[in-house]
């Protein structure tokens, strides 16, 4: 079984209006709505890492809108490939791809 430790998010920001906020005690502004979208493999990773100039030990990074095309679709694995195109085609100008490394250890 191969581990896919790294984990992609989708961050989109939500107006969070003041009358809301007036409500339940917050401020209001922007609302962080993080929805989990897959898992990548390590392979996947670097090649996206490359392909950005993100550096190799870097252990968590954004994808912007703007950074979509040059992501190398093409080389990578077609099960990353899928989860990274499904994830990319929610964008929009008020949210990002964020993928972190999420270490779990197993205990068999």
């Amino acid at each position: 079984m191969s581990e896919m430790p790294w984990k992609l998010y989708r961050f989109k920001y939500e107006d969070y209006p003041e009358y809301s906020a007036r409500i339940t005690g917050h401020y209001a502004g922007d609302l962080l709505i993080i929805e989990e979208e897959g898992e990548l493999s390590e392979e996947a990773v670097k090649l996206i890492k490359s392909a950005l100039g993100i550096d190799e030990n870097t252990r968590a990074f954004d994808i912007e809108v703007r950074d979509v095309l040059r992501l190398p679709i093409k080389e990578l694995p077609e099960k990353d490939r899928k989860v990274l195109l499904e994830a990319a085609e929610k964008l929009d100008s008020e949210s990002k791809l964020h993928i972190e490394y999420r270490y779990q250890p197993t205990f068999d």
